[in-house]
């Protein structure tokens, strides 16, 4: 059965959504924001024109063996239901006096919920659309009342992999019961089907799926979208990841299912880690990988874990050598098939995490190099090593040696945001001050900045070497110029961390800054850049220069609306390009944020809700749910 109805305004402007190590959804999240924008600006003729179809049949996916009226494992639950369509989906309070209404006639609105629990253990489905052409896809997921987001992964017949759908986290109130619209993704449905499958890995997650709505696009706004899709323009965004996926199967289908939503929006590069100190996350000759991450004790009794995700990551990555499917290989080949650049990501400060974070230092670097060390005024052993020392540095461009010269990068980024300081007052910093002006800087003030700018030219010499090494590497390979990336602290700690970047980008050693934010400490939950001079300062550093600058978007629970008005905010002040870090499950919230007359528009016109259209429940299974309360 298909429905077709005019489409509600609000589909207009509406950005798009994903994960971190528990997967999360393509359009939604777990913070419950479910904003999501279709492909691309054509959707405000699009909605004027063509009305929207609604697939409710959904008792008719194949095969109807895993299908049941009754709750069985190894099936999905059929619930009738009944609601009332093309609500605003953020608008709670319309609907307080649930009871005392009744259904508009003109928007009723009936079809067939696809339901898989902890005791189902759903297989994959699959349902024909029976159509041709080009559709924007939106999936229904129901909104229960007090439990997490629903989910479910979704592909079509010539995806390469499913893509995790997460829908909005209930509201606090019994009779709030909504099928929200959830967007996928714009295709050509032409000889495909719609594949579902429950979510089982790393934790089973429920899914309520009630809908599928698909919005035919006209040839004109076919050609738009390709040519939306083909413009640069709008490669704004650089999106930050580490590879610590559950995947204790050692699937690339699993890393490229959170990859997949990446596809077709303003991301330019991904940023994808690769290693902290000696701890790599690719397949390395020099490095140790992850697979014996996170267990303690003594090698010949049980492996001790003090976190089961330290028992799934060694499986993972026993799994990944057993397979053999380096993750770096699959994202760099991923993102040069979607013209999406691979920057590898290094924490230049992660080579000793003691108590309270339980970290292995058996067989390490730091156990080797004990001497190399940072030490406090007091000569006291700080749990960093120093960069200070030309063996730590020599060391680290080995790593990075490595990755560019065995993987198809295009550029490396050194994370200076994670474990700072990487210089304190080691022997070579305190002798050669001394040397130089015959003073002892373990007795100056520690802001002095003679003392701030002598210990930062060690950090700058790193650079140095660094730009050397990868000048050699793209020389040798036949390469262009390997990309150099330092994420960064606020203007007042940059400094104080031993980084000098205005020499930096005078000397051309770094070709993009992206300052982290700029609230005191990294610290990633509060507010950043409501203060213009913060920002200023970044643009007027690299101003004149060939690097780029671009802000990373914090505070990490925005919403959509959010992201919008910082966006605007930021592009108002010069900034031209965004950073999400952590950014897999943040980014899809706002994927066309590239989109500056996008973004402009939609201030211009009130900064109106990103939330996504809802069908309002009035009946499951039956059952009137207007007469919820607390049981």
């Amino acid at each position: 059965m298909s429905n077709s109805c005019p489409s509600p305004t609000h589909f207009k402007y509406r950005p798009a959504l994903i994960l971190a190590l528990i997967v999360i959804g393509a359009c939604g999240g777990s913070d419950g924001d479910a904003s999501c924008k279709p492909e691309p600006s054509v959707a405000k003729e699009h909605t004027e024109t063509a009305p929207p179809i609604y697939l409710t049949d959904l008792d008719q996916f194949q095969p109807q063996s895993s299908l049941s009226r009754d709750w069985k494992r190894g099936t999905w639950r059929l619930l009738d239901y009944t609601g009332e369509r093309d609500f605003d989906g953020s608008a709670i309070s319309q609907m307080h006096d649930a009871f005392e209404q009744k259904p508009d006639p003109d928007r009723s609105f009936s079809g067939t919920l696809l339901v898989a629990t902890d005791g189902n253990q759903a297989p994959e489905i699959s349902y024909s659309p029976d159509r041709s052409g080009w559709y924007r896809i939106y999936v229904g997921l129901v909104r229960k009342p007090f439990e997490e987001s629903k989910a479910v992964q979704v592909r079509l017949s010539r995806d390469e992999t499913f893509t995790t759908l997460s829908g909005r986290e209930g509201d606090k109130d019994h009779q709030q019961g909504w099928l929200d619209e959830i967007y996928w993704k714009t295709a050509d449905l032409t000889g495909q089907d719609i594949h579902l499958r429950q979510i089982t890995y790393p934790r089973i997650r429920h899914a309520w799926v009630g809908f599928v709505k698909l919005v035919p696009l006209s040839e004109g706004q076919v050609e738009e979208l390709k040519a939306d899709r083909r413009d640069p323009e709008h490669r704004r965004l650089f999106v930050h990841t580490d590879p610590g996926v559950p995947n204790e199967e050692g699937s690339s289908e699993e890393l490229l299912s959170h990859l997949e939503p990446l596809r077709h929006g303003d991301v330019a590069r991904l940023y994808w880690e690769t290693g902290f100190g000696d701890r790599v996350f690719y397949f390395s000759n020099i490095g140790k990988d992850q697979t014996r991450m996170g267990q303690l004790g003594d090698e010949s009794s049980e492996p001790f874990y003090v976190h089961e995700y330290g028992r799934v990551g060694v499986r993972t990555w026993q799994a990944y050598r057993r397979n053999r499917v380096d993750p770096l290989t699959v994202a760099v080949d991923f993102a040069h098939r979607h013209d999406i650049e691979l920057h590898a990501s290094y924490r230049v400060g992660g080579f000793l995490f003691p108590a309270p974070h339980f970290a292995d230092t058996r067989d390490s670097f730091f156990e080797r190099h004990r001497d190399l060390v940072c030490l406090d005024r007091e000569g006291k052993p700080l749990p960093r090593i120093s960069y200070a020392f030309p063996e730590t540095r020599k060391y680290v461009l080995s790593l990075l040696r490595e990755m560019a010269s065995n993987y198809s990068i295009d550029g490396v980024a050194l994370l200076y945001n994670r474990r700072p300081p990487l210089l304190a007052y080691e022997a070579p910093l305190v002798e050669g001050f001394q040397a130089q002006y015959g003073e002892d800087p373990r007795e100056l003030d520690p802001s002095d900045e003679r003392w701030l700018s002598f210990r930062a030219g060690f950090l700058t010499q790193f650079m140095r070497e660094l730009r050397e090494m990868l000048d050699e590497v793209a020389r040798e390979r036949g390469r262009s110029r390997l990309a150099v990336t330092a994420v960064v602290s606020r203007p007042g700690e940059n400094l104080l961390h031993g980084m000098d970047l205005k020499t930096w980008v005078r000397e051309g050693l770094v070709d993009t800054l992206v300052p982290y934010s700029s609230s005191v400490r990294l610290n990633s939950f509060v507010p950043a850049w409501d203060d213009p001079k913060d920002v200023a300062h970044f643009v007027s550093l690299v101003e004149g220069s060939d690097c780029e600058l671009a802000i990373n978007l914090m505070p990490r629970d925005l919403s959509g609306e959010e992201y919008y008005r910082l966006a605007h905010s930021l592009y108002q002040s010069g900034v031209e390009r965004f950073f999400f870090w952590d950014g897999l499950s943040r980014a899809r919230k706002a994927l066309r944020l590239g989109h500056r007359e996008e973004v402009e528009e939609w201030f211009q016109r009130g900064q109106p809700s990103l939330f996504p259209a809802a069908v309002r429940l009035w009946s499951v299974d039956g059952w009137d749910l207007r007469v919820e309360t607390p049981g």
